[in-house]
């Protein structure tokens, strides 16, 4: 199996095991194509499977951060500026990037369709803690437990306030949060999804 696509998704989904040979997937923006014209997300329609991306391997081995306080938000400005009023250090992006979750302890996926974002559990791999709109579908992650769901942006900006301003608290979220992205992991997802076309 060979994975393809933008830089910035193989650096978060991409998976170093496969080779020339057997189907192809193709990781675009949330949705990812495998052979034969199959789509694979986290949300809409004619979906061959319903799941996240996997998560690049390396992700579990990122360093920690020196600031766990430092903030990023993903999709949404207006809960990037309101954080930064109260104070924060928070950088905002339109897409996560290896780069962002490297310069990242709390990370705001908001993409408003209340399905966990398709690059969370990179995330979560990486020991940091997850704001997310994943109000519907979370894929088995509870929260409080393993991530911060978020029904409003007003609601994404008082949970990263709290991860921000007490990081040993949510200390716990980081541990649990990567356990539960260990079934995500590229080199587990890929050959299963070779296994399944098979």
């Amino acid at each position: 199996m060979r994975v393809e696509g933008a830089p910035e998704a193989l650096e978060l989904a991409g998976w170093d095991g496969g080779g020339a040979e057997g189907p192809v997937v193709v990781l675009g923006d949330g949705r990812w194509q495998v052979a034969g014209g199959r789509v694979v997300g986290p949300t809409g329609a004619d979906l061959w499977r319903r799941m996240p991306w996997p998560v690049r391997d390396s992700l579990f081995d990122l360093a920690p951060l020196a600031d766990p306080a430092a903030v990023l938000v993903v999709g949404d400005e207006s809960v990037a500026e309101r954080l930064r009023a109260n104070g924060g250090d928070v950088a905002f992006a339109e897409r996560l990037t290896l780069d962002g979750l490297r310069g990242a302890g709390v990370v705001v996926l908001l993409e408003g369709h209340g399905a966990l974002p398709a690059p969370a559990m990179a995330v979560l791999a990486a020991r940091r803690v997850l704001v997310a709109d994943a109000t519907e579908v979370t894929f088995g992650l509870q929260d409080g437990i393993e991530f911060l769901a978020a029904a409003s942006p007003e609601q994404a900006v008082a949970r990263a306030e709290v991860a921000r301003v007490h990081p040993d608290a949510v200390r716990p979220l980081r541990v649990m949060g990567a356990r539960a992205a260990r079934d995500h992991r590229a080199s587990t997802v890929y050959p299963r999804l070779v296994a399944d076309l098979a």
